[in-house]
């Protein structure tokens, strides 16, 4: 009896042990003054574009993640080994070489493979500067108060881009600051904004998987401007009262969303809401059930 109950321990603590490896959700947060003192002083743009800007989520098939968890547990049961910091070892070496562990270092190493071509096509655009330009527009088209002199506001954003699962389109990942004179932040975010499709369209209308530059660059800019006009909205709307919090379903690139947060009013063809771990998604697609814009107004107070 000693030994499904040392494997099964075992497992647990590996899943704990995976779960405490992975940082946790920065908390976004808004101060009161931070739209004032915007307007008083205006603000700065500054980009950082990190050295890895392009990447690709990993897929793992479910199952053989199935597989691997029963083989693993299997393996462990049948070890004979019945110290519980033992059973911890052999369960670490099982998901190493053959179980999860294998799994997610092969979906690793083909997110790092799938994300090559579109990384050396932008390879040969000065990011740093395009970008630098392209958020400083943004921003100035949406009324964010330019600064002048010393005394200013920082608009620091750390972009990245994420391949979706199906490689055909990206997630603009926007880690945003506002920050005063003194550098303290006034305002932080995670902006995601999810992209158009961004494959060429082949003979027939058949995706070749080829991509151009020219339309990846016309597809960024939108998910730019996106951001930047989230951003300014963001920093008008008041926070949403815990009671606004409700389950938002929607259904992007062929697979289902739910997540639990709180809907914003949506712009154009862009459908927003702010989830519970501090980061304010927009998608190209509607939620199913949305709340109404009078309904939205009577949550927001307004």
């Amino acid at each position: 009896m000693k030994r499904p109950i040392v494997a099964a321990s075992a497992l647990a603590l590996l899943m704990l042990a995976g779960c405490a490896q992975k940082q946790a959700p920065e908390v976004g947060f808004k101060d009161q003054g931070a739209l004032t003192y915007v307007q008083a002083h205006g603000l700065k743009v500054d980009v950082q574009v990190p050295q890895a800007f392009v990447s690709a989520s990993m897929v793992i098939d479910s199952k053989d993640a199935l597989k691997a968890a029963s083989s693993s547990y299997n393996m462990v049961s049948s070890s004979g080994i019945s110290a519980g910091l033992a059973g911890v070892l052999v369960a670490s070496l099982v998901n190493t070489q053959m179980g999860s562990g294998s799994l997610q270092r092969d979906a690793e190493k083909a997110a790092l493979k799938d994300s090559r071509p579109m990384a050396d096509l932008l390879g040969g655009v000065a990011l740093q500067e395009r970008l630098q330009q392209r958020y400083q527009q943004a921003s100035q088209a949406v009324g964010l108060k330019q600064g002048e002199g010393q005394v200013t506001a920082r608009l620091l954003i750390e972009p990245k881009l994420m391949l979706t699962p199906d490689r055909g389109s990206f997630v603009l990942v926007n880690q945003v600051q506002v920050q005063d004179i003194a550098g303290s932040p006034l305002y932080r975010m995670r902006i995601e904004v999810a992209s158009q499709p961004i494959r060429r369209c082949g003979q027939q209308c058949i995706d070749d998987g080829s991509l151009e530059l020219a339309k990846i660059t016309a597809v960024l800019d939108e998910c730019i401007d996106e951001s930047m006009r989230v951003l300014a909205t963001d920093l008008m709307q008041p926070t949403p009262p815990p009671a606004a919090q409700e389950t938002l379903r929607y259904v992007l690139d062929g697979q289902r969303v739910v997540e639990r947060g709180y809907q914003l009013a949506s712009s154009g063809s862009y459908w927003r809401y702010r989830n519970l771990y501090g980061a304010v998604k927009s998608v190209p697609v509607p939620f199913e059930d949305a709340l109404t814009q009078a309904q939205l107004e009577k949550v927001y107070g307004r």
